[in-house]
């Protein structure tokens, strides 16, 4: 498999160094360009064309927003867009983001953003170990973006095109099909107990017949259904 170029492009230089650090421990990411300024970093770019940008969303002299869209279009590389913030506008979904990575960034997050863009360049990653990602940032309803991370999600329930995100703290109302968090959701600890229900399985207490009971949560019983009662195999004895 051929290397990947990658450009980093962050004014904070330790944020950016510590991203760079993980992206050298893929095997298949090649040459690797930094620049701790927007302003040089999209003259490089203009120049020259790598596979994958990282790139800061909120940097002085220049936005993300306005450094993207300076490219031409068919010469704009895969982009995963950083940020420190969990909730921002939505200029990210207008650059049609690959993927988003919170500061400071994780190697399993690093990793999983490089494996997306990788299959948005149709490039085959059957051969990759897939990380479970920690968190997702989604589109609410009030024209913001947020992160939220998994761990914080007590279950997740279906209204059309929609979804309530129940978390410990709030309701989320995010514009997504429980189908497509049922394919990026942990695999280790979520479930899929009814066609409009994700639970995070850290918050069960108890299988009782076709009922679920959670320790918290503003609904804290959820009903199993009979087509996905085998998606719960050795949760059954839940005490």
């Amino acid at each position: 498999m051929p290397k990947y170029t990658i450009v980093v492009i962050d004014d904070n230089k330790a944020d950016a160094d510590s991203l760079v650090r993980h992206l050298k421990e893929i095997d298949d990411v090649g040459h690797i360009e930094v620049f701790y300024d927007g302003v040089q970093g999209a003259k490089y770019l203009l120049k020259n064309k790598p596979d994958i940008l990282f790139l800061d969303i909120e940097m002085p002299n220049i936005s993300a927003l306005e450094l993207y869209t300076l490219l031409p279009e068919k010469e704009r590389p895969a982009l995963v867009l950083v940020s420190v913030h969990t909730e921002f506008a939505l200029d990210g979904f207008k650059l049609a983001a690959v993927d988003y990575l919170l500061k400071p960034a994780k190697y399993a997050d690093v990793t999983n953003s490089f494996l997306r863009c990788l299959k948005v360049m149709n490039v085959s990653v059957n051969i990759y170990t897939q990380y479970e990602l920690e968190y997702y940032l989604f589109e609410v309803k009030n024209g913001y973006s947020k992160i939220v991370h998994f761990k914080n999600i007590i279950y997740i329930t279906s209204a059309d095109n929609y979804v309530d995100i129940v978390t410990r703290d709030e309701t989320i109302t995010a514009r997504i099909t429980i189908g497509r968090i049922e394919k990026i959701m942990p695999k280790s600890y979520f479930v899929r107990i009814h066609r409009g229900f994700i639970v995070n399985f850290r918050f069960a207490v108890k299988v009782k017949k076709s009922t679920l009971i959670l320790s918290e949560g503003p609904e804290t019983e959820l009903p199993i259904s009979k087509s996905r009662k085998i998606n719960i195999s050795g949760y059954d004895k839940l005490e």
